[in-house]
């Protein structure tokens, strides 16, 4: 267990920190504290478009509850243990052998021992409740009887949320397919701090199919009576040109709500807005997008940010990596800070929920320090709309039961994201997909089926797997953000050391090093005397010579690097890096290099 004393000192200060955050944010907007050099077309006072804060605001945010979030997903045993059904699901989609990941660093180090794990996520526990005083309560008691489904059949001091099995079937309210937390289920303990989000050499057709297959789940359907013959099932594309065809009414008056909504934020606040407006029919389907996009920018940030340098062996930024994956494209970093403030939103939603959730790892006093933890995290986020308002979602009135149909067909593509998270061949990405989509699918959960302040709507089971993987989610965009601010640190220095370097003081690249002309040797003329004739032809003869005799003496050693490049170039292939270009080649010397 964690010692109970190690966090105590960072409530008082956290709260203070947040209290004058909260009321600064409500005066004007403020400053991002990360340097933010050339972050193409992103200023760090606009509002992210979608959101109803800033990038500023969220940095500054972010700066606070950062180093407290990541304490309690490493220091509490209730959020650093995950129980998952890693190695025993099939992929319902497709087979595909070949994309399974060969690399080490594609491994997942799984608790073989009980012990190991808190005495909530044993099998050998769930199974104690069977006996002659209660039984397993099954869907229709745990649906009417949500916080006593055992109707107090085993004490009035018994959680009896610690003790019910929760099985995968989705409830008509979920967001992705649970993990089956029953003792009878074939699940695998995972440490999530023994086996970190990083660079795993997974690439190639395997990951992309995985890519494809999840952002193919963005192509809505409009409901019947809001279609119209010219879009009909046409596919949509958030890159893509402006769609032809007339959109709905009201998706194009709740598109302007959204908008009015930020931009009236904005100017109370004295802030500005981005640019980064997706074309799309409406809202919701945006929102779908960009929640996919940004886990998908999420996930390439931890990658280039904890990279293997496969020279010296260690872990280290990557700041090609993250040029090419992230800061040549904006648009990703934006759907990063959307998808940042939607969670936020959400966990800040759950603070009435907290104060009646019993975690249990078996320890008491652990028990309660995790739940002041969390409680003190959700209570010090902003409330109401000022990071995000899930009000204006799934609203459209252009006819009876068209939001509600376009909100079950948002929760059905996005459990499906959720089943095809177990096609990733890799299994240390798998496990980190799969907890990091139901990390975003418990965060949707919780904005459209939590009810927006009403008391009296009843609001749906939330699962231990769910909440862990909610605040791991946070912890995760958390520190990609953080993780994007110091690339761009790193992209400022790289260009300030480029313009103090002149031309002058840079050293010639010698492995690329131009052949030097061959000497020109002056014609002999016919009435030169035989002498000269007789030395010109033993230089042309020693110059062979000495070419032949070098090219053996250089051999060892050529043949030597020649298979080292090409043992990288046969993993780098292996593994799906790109494989570089071959510095070497076969040809036969020119006579005037003899």
């Amino acid at each position: 267990m964690r010692p109970a004393h190690a966090m105590h000192y960072l409530y008082p200060l956290f709260a203070l920190s947040s209290a004058a955050l909260a009321a600064q944010s409500s005066t004007q907007p403020t400053r991002s504290t990360i340097s933010e050099p050339d972050v193409c077309a992103i200023d760090p006072k606009a509002r992210v478009s979608d959101a109803c804060a800033s990038y500023a605001y969220l940095n500054e945010l972010n700066g606070l509850v950062h180093g407290y979030v990541r304490s309690i997903t490493r220091q509490t045993d209730f959020f650093s243990y995950y129980r998952l059904n890693l190695y025993n699901k099939k992929c319902p989609f497709w087979s595909d052998e070949n994309g399974l990941c060969g690399n080490i660093a594609c491994a997942v180090t799984t608790l073989e021992n009980e012990a190991d794990v808190p005495p909530i996520w044993r099998a050998e526990e769930l199974s104690k409740l069977e006996g002659p005083h209660a039984h397993h309560p099954d869907k229709q008691e745990r649906k009417e009887h949500p916080e006593s489904p055992l109707h107090g059949e085993l004490g009035a001091d018994v959680g009896e949320s610690c003790v019910v099995e929760y099985d995968d079937e989705c409830d008509e309210r979920d967001y992705c397919v649970p993990e089956d937390e029953s003792a009878s289920a074939k699940g695998d303990y995972v440490s999530l701090v023994d086996n970190p989000e990083r660079f795993t050499g997974y690439a190639g057709m395997g990951a992309h199919q995985v890519w494809d297959a999840i952002y193919r789940e963005n192509c809505f359907s409009r409901p019947q009576q809001a279609q119209t013959s010219s879009n009909m099932g046409r596919p949509f594309h958030p890159f893509g040109s402006k769609l032809s065809g007339q959109p709905g009414q009201a998706a194009m008056d709740l598109k302007n709500v959204m908008r009015d909504h930020g931009r009236q934020l904005a100017m109370q606040t004295g802030g500005i807005e981005d640019h980064m407006e997706f074309e799309d029919e409406c809202v919701e389907k945006r929102v779908f997008y960009r929640v996919v996009s940004g886990m998908h920018a999420s996930i390439s940030t931890h990658l280039c940010h904890d990279y293997l340098n496969q020279t010296t062996g260690r872990w280290s930024p990557n700041l090609q990596c993250y040029k090419e994956r992230l800061h040549r494209h904006p648009e990703r970093i934006s759907n990063l800070y959307f998808n940042y403030a939607l969670v936020l939103r959400a966990v800040g939603k759950l603070k009435d929920h907290i104060q009646d959730y019993t975690f249990c790892t078996g320890d008491p006093t652990e028990d309660a320090r995790t739940k002041h933890m969390v409680q003190s995290l959700a209570a010090a986020l902003p409330g109401g709309p000022e990071l995000f308002d899930e009000s204006v979602l799934f609203q459209d009135t252009l006819s009876a039961g068209s939001g509600i149909a376009l909100k079950e067909d948002f929760r059905n593509r996005f459990r499906n994201i959720s089943r095809i998270m177990d096609c990733v061949g890799c299994d240390k990405c798998r496990l980190w997909g799969k907890l990091q989509t139901a990390g975003y699918g418990t965060a949707l959960k919780v904005l459209f089926e939590f009810g927006n302040g009403d008391s009296t709507t009843p609001k749906p089971l939330l699962r231990r797997t769910e909440l862990v993987a909610l605040i791991n989610t946070l912890d995760k965009i958390s520190h990609a953000v953080v993780a994007i601010g110091r690339f761009q640190e790193m992209m400022a220095e790289e260009k300030l050391a480029g313009s103090k370097t002149s031309p002058k003081e840079e050293r010639p690249n010698t492995a690329t090093k131009p052949r030097e002309p061959p000497k020109e040797k002056k014609p002999i003329d016919q009435d030169s005397p035989l002498s000269d004739v007789f030395w010109d032809e033993w230089d042309r003869v020693w110059a062979a010579y000495r070419f032949v005799l070098k090219g053996w003496l250089k051999f060892p050693s050529t043949v030597y690097e020649i298979l080292l490049e090409e043992l990288s170039r046969l993993y780098s292939y292996w593994i799906g890096l790109p494989v570089e270009q071959r510095t070497w080649e076969f040809r036969f010397p020119t006579p005037d290099e003899l």
